[in-house]
Order: C-alpha cells, then sequence, then structure tokens
C-alpha cells in the first residue's frame, strides 16, 4: 500500500463497481441507475420554397424590388414588430416563467439525486422513491447553496461585462473596451477553476451530510478543515481524479458512440417501417402534418438516446462514486456504511457463526 489514499482505493472501487452491476447482473438496478444519472445531468432549421419555374433577374417568376421599395417594406415590418410583439407579451412571459420553473424544478431534482446516487451505491439497494423522501431537506440546502453560487458566477459576469458594453452603444472602442472583456475572459476562467474545486469539495460533502446528519456548510467546513491539514492527499486526489476522469470519459464515449449509432440505426427503421406502413394503409400526411409530428418525434427519440447511452455507460459514473466515497473513507473518516454487494451464502455463514462465537 502506498500513502496516497486516492491511488490506493482505485482496486477496491473497481471491485465495488463489478460486484453492484455484475455479481449478479441486474438490468433492474442498471435502469434505476440510469434514471439517477439522467436526472443528475440534466436543463436552426433549413427551409425552402417551391419556385414555379421562374428565372433569376427581372423575370416573371421573380422580380426584384427596387431600393426604395426595398427600404418602405423593411420599414413597414419594423414598424408591426412592436404591435407584434404587445400582441403575445403575455405569451412570451408565461413561456419563460414556465422554463423557469422547469429549469428550478429539474435543479431541485438533480441535487435531491445526488443524495440518491450516494445510498443507492453505499446500500447496493436502489429505491429511488425513499432515498428521495429521505433527503428532501438536503436536497433542497444543496440547491440553494448551487443557486446561489451560479448567481453569484453570473452577477461576476455581468459586471466585468458593463464597461464593455457601455463602450459598445457609444461606439467606443478604447482601451477600456479591450480592458472589459479582457477581465471577462479572467472571470470565466476563474470563476470555473473555483466551481472545479468547490464541486469537489461538495461532491464529498454529500456522504458526510448524509451519515454525520449535518447541514451542507457544516459539512464542507469539516471536509475543507480536513483537507487544509493534508493538502499532499487532496492535491493528489485532484490530479488522479482528473487522469480517472479522462480515462473514463474515453471509455464512456467509445461506449456512447457505439450504441448511439445502434441505436440511431434502429430507430431510423422503425421510423421508415411505420412510414410505409401507413402509406401502403392509404394514410396520407401533408408537408406541415409531417412537421408537425417529426419535431415531437426527434425530441422523444434523443431522450430515449440519451437515456440509453446513460444506461450503457452506467459503470463509469459508479465508479467513479465509489472512488469518491472510498477516499473520503479512508482519507477523512470511516463514516460510510458499505453494504457488501454480491455477498453470497459464504459471508452469511461467517457473520452467523461470529454472531454464535460471540453468544449473540
Amino acid at each position: 500500500m502506498s500513502e496516497w489514499t486516492a491511488w490506493d482505493v482505485i482496486e477496491d472501487a473497481l471491485t465495488k463497481t463489478r460486484r453492484l452491476l455484475f455479481e449478479p447482473f441486474d438490468l433492474g438496478m442498471w435502469v434505476k441507475l440510469a434514471i439517477i444519472l439522467f436526472f443528475i445531468g440534466a436543463g436552426g432549421s433549413n427551409c425552402g420554397y417551391n419556385s414555379s419555374g421562374g428565372n433569376f433577374g427581372d423575370s416573371e417568376g421573380f422580380k426584384c424590388f427596387d431600393d426604395n421599395e426595398f427600404d418602405e417594406a423593411v420599414k413597414e415590418l419594423v414598424s408591426e414588430v412592436p404591435a407584434f410583439m404587445r400582441q403575445i407579451r403575455y405569451l412570451i412571459a408565461l413561456a419563460a416563467l414556465l422554463i423557469l420553473l422547469a429549469i428550478v424544478l429539474f435543479s431541485y431534482i438533480s441535487c435531491a439525486m445526488e443524495f440518491v446516487f450516494v445510498e443507492s451505491v453505499v446500500n447496493n439497494t436502489v429505491t429511488i422513491g425513499t432515498y428521495i423522501r429521505n433527503n428532501l431537506g438536503n436536497a433542497l440546502q444543496l440547491f440553494v447553496l448551487r443557486w446561489i453560487l451560479g448567481i453569484t458566477f453570473l452577477i461576476a459576469i455581468i459586471l466585468s461585462l458593463l464597461p464593455a458594453l457601455s463602450s459598445l452603444f457609444k461606439e467606443d472602442f478604447s482601451i477600456v473596451f479591450f480592458g472589459s472583456l479582457f477581465m471577462f475572459f479572467t472571470v470565466i476562467v476563474i470563476g470555473i477553476v473555483i466551481f472545479a474545486l468547490v464541486g469537489s469539495f461538495i461532491n464529498l460533502a454529500i456522504p458526510v451530510m448524509l451519515y454525520e446528519n449535518v447541514s451542507i456548510t457544516g459539512a464542507l467546513a469539516r471536509v475543507v478543515g480536513t483537507a487544509a491539514r493534508s493538502i499532499p492527499q487532496v492535491l493528489i486526489y485532484w490530479v488522479l481524479r482528473i487522469l480517472l476522469s479522462i480515462v473514463v470519459g474515453i471509455v464512456a464515449t467509445i461506449i456512447a458512440i457505439i450504441v448511439g449509432l445502434l441505436a440511431v440505426l434502429i430507430m431510423a427503421v422503425i421510423g421508415i417501417a411505420v412510414y410505409l406502413i401507413l402509406s401502403l394503409l392509404g394514410i396520407c400526411f401533408s408537408g406541415v402534418t409531417i412537421i408537425v409530428l417529426l419535431v415531437p418525434g426527434i425530441i422523444i427519440a434523443m431522450l430515449v438516446l440519451v437515456f440509453l447511452i446513460t444506461l450503457a455507460t452506467v459503470p463509469c459514473p459508479v465508479f467513479m462514486k465509489y472512488h469518491a466515497l472510498l477516499f473520503l473513507q479512508g482519507w477523512y473518516a470511516d463514516i460510510v456504511p458499505f453494504q457488501d454487494a454480491g455477498a453470497g451464502p459464504d459471508v452469511a455463514v461467517d457473520v452467523v457463526a461470529g454472531m454464535v462465537e460471540n453468544g449473540d
């Protein structure tokens, strides 16, 4: 064994992943884990026209505007925009509100699924409903923290861009404009680094919240305090996590490409078969109807494709989660109550024998 906890637990993480997902293989568990991961991960068209045989130029089929006619047409169109916007402003506001509510809802569900994922791999059983009910408060704390961080980052971006926007409206491309752009890119880079570091600590703080029954701020304080006392361990952990993420990402990408190609091929064959069957039955669709049916069909197909890829790559995030939990157990405290996956009769016999020996 080496002195680096993050390195030592790699083999154990692989073993636990294998036992959970393959010993035995349980498709139902894979599907439930894929649903969890799906929510954790979850928040132009080309148009043409038919010409009746016209040619370019001043012919009967295509007639060009002169400059005055074009200017008048543009002015008329622009003048009608405010009235049109006033007519649909309530629809725009309602659509924006619904989109915002959907984002907030899925963000909260994603936070809840973070805790569900931890409990699932620790207990080796996936009961999504029960785990969500047990972690509604924890999910709310994580949700609030993430939104505070996100809004703070957004405010920093807006403030860095204000001088550039002011110069742009004044058409003054001075050093202030370029300085503001430089500040904008600096804020983006620093924000990404800070988010990565904070996200790493939050990832470790979630199990502390669960198994030490503390708030998100209390869990973060404990994890950061331990990190301050063992900086080399944390640095090695971060380096290894980056390397493991690259390797796991390559494996997941290969699996995703294979599954994606197969899924697209199957769905294309099904779509063509359905179209041919309907055509043989004499059911015809107009161009508008095809578009109306095609758009939701594409959306559903994309969601199915994403879910299938998530299902096929379940072992990748499971391994990464086990690695983080095992690191936390060896580095911070032995607080994670792992249940042995794939424990057979021999293990049960050993447990009973130990109880008899101790007189229980």
